[in-house]
């Protein structure tokens, strides 16, 4: 197996390794990479749905169908799982195309993806991925210890019904204690606490930040790529760039309750108390 960085930040390509011959032995070993390098990007596969559905679930548990995105297609039966994301017929800047977090407005959102090409077009279609970790690293001190403290509301209008949740400014992973921000502009609508104007001030000012090219991977599809992402600890942006079909296949990883500070240093606490 073959590893190269492609950004200080976020992202690794892999070669030489073959998905459809890995087992549940590998988990601990693909998600300290993932850990690490945040998007990993194999290389060499072609893997049909069923052998994608089994790789998914060696990455993590997979995620509930219903849970994943309310509006995507799935595959029938014991393949459910897998969802296509194909954006014709969305306006552009509505959905994919806009920088974001998959489901932040669940209470226990997406903890990552896994994704495979279908159909390409000719031309464009890259997808940009953005540090969260690197943008959290990156604010000045003062502007971190307020970010630490603060909550937002992370909403989604569908069906006619709001879908919604409170979540930390400041998510911490709960294996490394990396704190990375989590806020992104298609669903966190507010900051807890503040009034309307102080809160549009502060997350546009965390948004815009977030967003900094320093902080940016864009990556160009081929064929042969399958794709994991952290999606706690990343945003990401699909251009809208293409005339011609794009599909991809896609399996949400289930994940766990975002993690403020104080619910990562009362867990440490147990952990030394036990």
């Amino acid at each position: 197996m073959k590893l190269e960085r492609l950004n200080p930040h976020l992202g690794a390509r892999i070669s030489g390794l073959k998905l459809d011959q890995l087992t549940m032995a590998d988990r601990g070993e693909l998600r300290a990479r993932l850990d690490e390098h945040q998007v990993l990007f194999f290389t060499g596969q072609s893997l049909d749905a069923r052998a994608f559905h089994r790789f998914a679930a060696i990455v993590g548990e997979l995620q509930a169908p219903d849970d994943a995105a309310p509006s995507l297609k799935t595959m029938e039966g014991d393949l459910k799982a897998i969802h296509y994301i194909d954006v014709e017929g969305t306006a552009r800047g509505t959905y994919s195309d806009v920088w974001h977090s998959d489901v932040s407005f669940f209470e226990q959102p997406t903890l990552g993806a896994v994704l495979q090409p279908m159909v390409l077009p000719s031309l464009g279609g890259d997808t940009l991925w953005a540090s969260m970790y690197a943008a959290y690293e990156a604010l000045p001190d003062s502007l971190r210890r307020v970010a630490d403290e603060l909550s937002a509301l992370h909403q989604v209008a569908y069906q006619g019904q709001a879908m919604q949740c409170v979540h930390p400014v400041v998510r911490v992973n709960p294996v490394t204690g990396r704190r990375g921000l989590y806020v992104n502009r298609l669903f966190t609508k507010g900051i807890v606490g503040m009034t309307p104007v102080e809160s549009a001030n502060l997350l546009e000012l965390l948004l815009g930040h977030c967003t900094l090219p320093d902080f940016q991977l864009r990556f160009h599809w081929t064929p042969d790529i399958v794709a994991v992402w952290d999606n706690r600890f990343t945003m990401h942006y699909a251009v809208r760039d293409y005339s011609e079909p794009r599909r991809m296949m896609r399996v949400g990883l289930a994940g766990e309750r975002p993690m403020g500070l104080a619910d990562y240093a009362a867990a440490q606490r147990q952990t030394v108390a036990a």
